[in-house]
C-alpha cells in the first residue's frame, strides 16, 4: 500500500518539496542544477491527442532541465487506455521509435511519460531522480503498416491481433471462419463483423482443460470434427457439454517420437482424397542415426487412429503438409544445423513431392544434389537453415496466372548457429515456388522470394500460411502475434512474375561483376547464396573465411594455382582447400551442378573484385 501511495504522489501535478538528492546524483553538477534536478522531463512530441494511421510516423521526444549524469536513464512509460503503466525502455536518448512497440498492439488510444532513475535502479517511485510530468496522449487507428517487401502489384493488410501467444497454425473451418491454433493449445476463432479488412472479434474455441496440450502444432477438420496434433499424439476436440466451444480431447495415437531431438515431433497433420489423416514426424536426431520406427517419416492412418502406417520415410523434420487439388502430397523438410566429421556439408532444405513408399534420404543424402541410387530428389533446395514452417496450395483465382498451381511457403527463419562462428539468418520470409512436371511422374520447381519481412523493423519470423475462401494469402507471425492477408490489387500491364522479378535483377545486366554480385547474395537457380556464410562486414566472423581482399592472397594460398583457379576451385570444389580455423565440409556442394559456367565466371569476377 505504500509503494502504491508513493507512485501516486509521484504521478501527480502538485510540485513537491524538493529533496536533497545529492547523495544520489553523480557527475559534475552545480548546486542550481541539482536544485532544479526534480523537474519534470518535458515531453515534445507528438502533440496530445494526437491520431496516427502509421505506426512508423510514432515518435516521442523529451527534454530535461539537465544532461543525464553517466549513470542515468530516461525511463519510457507506454501503455494503452485502461490498462497498466508499462515501462517499456531504459535510454540515454531523449527520444524514441515506437514502430516496433506498436507492431503486436492494437488500435486505440495510448498515454506516454518519462522520468529519470538510476541506471541500476528497480524503477520504482522511490528511484525516480525527477518527477512524472502528466502523460500524453495518441491514438492509433486502424492501420496498413506494411512490413514486408512484395511483387509489384500485390499488398499487404494487417488483418488480426490474436488474443494468444505463439501462434502455429492459420486455416479456415467449414464455414470459412479463420482459426488459429497456439503452441499451448489454445484456439481462436477470428472474425470481421464490419467488412472492413481488420477481424475485431475473437472467440475462445478451445482452452487445454488441465494443461495438457504442449506443442500443438497440428489443427485440421474432417467430417465436422476437429484434429489436432500436439507432442507425441494426435487427438480429437469435441463440444461434450454442447455449448458451442470444444472442452474435451480424446487420443486417437499416442506414443509418437517427441522432442528426443529440440523441436522436432509429430508436426502438422492434413486428410488425404482417400479419407485418411497424415501428419509429419521429425528425425530423434539433428543428422541420424535413425532409432524409432515411426521418426522421419511421414505417417498415414484411418480417421479413427486406426492402421497407422509409414506413408514414405528419409524426412528430417517435415514441419507441415499439403495436398494439391490433384490429391498430391507435399511438404518442407528442415536441414541439418549441427556439422561434425559425420555430416558431409551443411545441407539445403527441401520441398517434396511425397509419393507412398518412397526414402526421401535422410539421415544419408540432402538435396538435389544428394538424390543418387534409390533415393528420391527433391522438387528443389532451400537455403540451409531457413527453418520452411508452414505450407499451401494455391489453386485460387484472385492471385496472378503466374502465383497460382504453385507452393506459398512460411520460412520461420530460426538460423542455425556454430562454434566459433556467427548465427546464419535465412528465412524471415514468405517464398513462392513453382511446379513442373518432369516427365518422370514428378516435379521440378522455381522458388522466389514473395513476402519478405522487413528486418530492419524488427525480428520477424512467419509461421504459417494459408490460403482463404477470397482467394486471399494469410500469414501468421510468430512474435508479433498477428495475422496479415495479401492481396493482388494491379492490374495487367503491371503484373508481377516470378521471372520478371528475377528479369530485374542484376543477373540480366552485361556487367560481369555486377552478375556475380547479385548471384553471391541472392543465389540463382536453387542454389544458396554465398554471404549466407561468407560475411563482408570488417570485423564480424561467419561461417566462412572473409573474402575480403582475397585477390591479394589467394595466388599464394596453393603452389602453381592462379588467384582465378583458387577461388574457381572453391567454388566448384569446396572441400579440397580448408582454410586454416574452419569446418570441412560446411560449404554447399552442389554449385557445380547447379551453376551454369557463366554463373561461376561472374561469381570468381565478383570475388576477386572485394578489397579490404
Amino acid at each position: 500500500m505504500l509503494l502504491l501511495l508513493l507512485f501516486i504522489a509521484a504521478c501527480s501535478t502538485t510540485p513537491e518539496p524538493t529533496p536533497d538528492i545529492s547523495a544520489f546524483v553523480t557527475g559534475t553538477i552545480t548546486a542550481k542544477e541539482t536544485a532544479t534536478a526534480r523537474t519534470a522531463p518535458t515531453l515534445n512530441a507528438p502533440d496530445d491527442d494526437s491520431v496516427f494511421d502509421n505506426i512508423a510516423a510514432v515518435k516521442l521526444a523529451w527534454s530535461w532541465v539537465r544532461p543525464l549524469a553517466d549513470d542515468e536513464v530516461y525511463d519510457l512509460r507506454v501503455w494503452a487506455d485502461g490498462a497498466d503503466h508499462n515501462g517499456i525502455a531504459r535510454t540515454p536518448d531523449n527520444h524514441f521509435d515506437l514502430t516496433n512497440y506498436l507492431l503486436d498492439r492494437k488500435p486505440g488510444k495510448y498515454h506516454w511519460t518519462v522520468t529519470v532513475v538510476k541506471k541500476d535502479s528497480p524503477g520504482g517511485p522511490d528511484d525516480q531522480l525527477a518527477d512524472l510530468p502528466p502523460d500524453r496522449s495518441f491514438t492509433l487507428s486502424k492501420f496498413a503498416m506494411n512490413i514486408m517487401d512484395l511483387p509489384a502489384g500485390f499488398e499487404s493488410k494487417l488483418y488480426a491481433h490474436l488474443p494468444i501467444t505463439q501462434p502455429t497454425v492459420v486455416t479456415f473451418d467449414s464455414n470459412g471462419a479463420m482459426v488459429v491454433l497456439s503452441l499451448d493449445g489454445h484456439i481462436v476463432k477470428m472474425t470481421d463483423n464490419d467488412h472492413d479488412g481488420y477481424a475485431e472479434t475473437s472467440t475462445m474455441l478451445f482452452e487445454d482443460p488441465g494443461d495438457k496440450v504442449n506443442y500443438a502444432v497440428g489443427l485440421a477438420y474432417h467430417d465436422g470434427k476437429t484434429y489436432i496434433s500436439d507432442a507425441g499424439r494426435i487427438s480429437i476436440l469435441t463440444d461434450s457439454d454442447k455449448d458451442g466451444k470444444l472442452d474435451s480431447i480424446q487420443p486417437i495415437v499416442q506414443g509418437l517420437p517427441t522432442w528426443k531431438h529440440t523441436f522436432h515431433s509429430n508436426n502438422g497433420i492434413a486428410f488425404g482424397p482417400d479419407n485418411k489423416l497424415y501428419v509429419g514426424v521429425g528425425a530423434t536426431t539433428d543428422h541420424g542415426p535413425i532409432q524409432d520406427q515411426y521418426e522421419a517419416s511421414i505417417l498415414r492412418m484411418n480417421p479413427d487412429g486406426s492402421d497407422l502406417e509409414v506413408f514414405a520415410t528419409g524426412f528430417r523434420n517435415p514441419y507441415d503438409l499439403v495436398f494439391s487439388p490433384k490429391g498430391e502430397l507435399f511438404t518442407a523438410d528442415n536441414s541439418p544445423d549441427e556439422p561434425d566429421d559425420t555430416l558431409a556439408y551443411l545441407p539445403p532444405e527441401e520441398l517434396d513431392f511425397v509419393q507412398q513408399g518412397k526414402n526421401y534420404g535422410f539421415p544419408y543424402v540432402f538435396g538435389v544434389a544428394g538424390a543418387v541410387g534409390d533415393y528420391t530428389g527433391p522438387v528443389n533446395d532451400y537455403y540451409t537453415s531457413s527453418a520452411s514452417s508452414g505450407i499451401t496450395y494455391y489453386s485460387a483465382d484472385q492471385f496472378p496466372p503466374a502465383y497460382r498451381n504453385g507452393i506459398f511457403l512460411a520460412q520461420f527463419g530460426t538460423g542455425a548457429a556454430f562454434p566459433k562462428q556467427m548465427a546464419l539468418q535465412n528465412g524471415q520470409m514468405v517464398i513462392f515456388d513453382t511446379l513442373t512436371a518432369d516427365g518422370k511422374g514428378g516435379y521440378t520447381g522455381k522458388w522466389q522470394p514473395f513476402a519478405k519481412f522487413r528486418t530492419d523493423l524488427g525480428v520477424y519470423n512467419p509461421i504459417d500460411v494459408t490460403v482463404g475462401p477470397d482467394g486471399a494469402l494469410y500469414v501468421v507471425e510468430w512474435n508479433t502475434t498477428t495475422v496479415y492477408r495479401i492481396t493482388y490489387t494491379g492490374t495487367p500491364s503491371s503484373e508481377a512474375t516470378p521471372e520478371s522479378i528475377a528479369e530485374s535483377t542484376p543477373e540480366a545486366t552485361d556487367n560481369l561483376v555486377a552478375q556475380g554480385e547479385a548471384i553471391f547474395h541472392n543465389g540463382t537457380n536453387g542454389a544458396p547464396p554465398c554471404i549466407t556464410c561468407h560475411v563482408l562486414d570488417k570485423g564480424i566472423t561467419g561461417v566462412g573465411p572473409s573474402l575480403l581482399g582475397i585477390n591479394d592472397v589467394a595466388a599464394s594460398r596453393v603452389a602453381g594455382l592462379s588467384a582465378e583457379a583458387y577461388v574457381r576451385q572453391s567454388i566448384l570444389h569446396p572441400n579440397d582447400f580448408i582454410v586454416p580455423g574452419y569446418i570441412a565440409g560446411v560449404m554447399y556442394q552442389g554449385f557445380a551442378n547447379q551453376l551454369q559456367s557463366s554463373d561461376v565466371d561472374a561469381l570468381v569476377a565478383y570475388v576477386l573484385s572485394l578489397k579490404k
